[in-house]
């Protein structure tokens, strides 16, 4: 028999979480000079960072609205 002074939450339910979502990516090392061929080649490496930053936070936003309806 339940408790009159102890009350029952239900928790919240949290949609699995792709391993994906978790890594950890390594940012590229800062030049401290070079030729303009380094420094493009760093803007590429950069860029491709930005990229995996950019669909890693895609990922968060689907996981979160997948949650939060499922919820609502």
């Amino acid at each position: 028999m339940p408790s009159a002074t102890i009350k029952t939450v239900s928790v919240a339910e949290i949609p699995p979480v792709s391993s994906e979502l978790l890594l950890v990516h390594e940012r590229p090392e800062r030049l401290s000079g070079g030729s303009p061929e380094q420094l493009l080649n760093h803007a590429v490496r950069y860029g491709e960072y930005c990229q995996k930053l950019e669909k890693q936070i895609s990922g968060w936003q689907t996981w979160y609205k997948k949650g939060r309806l499922k919820n609502d």
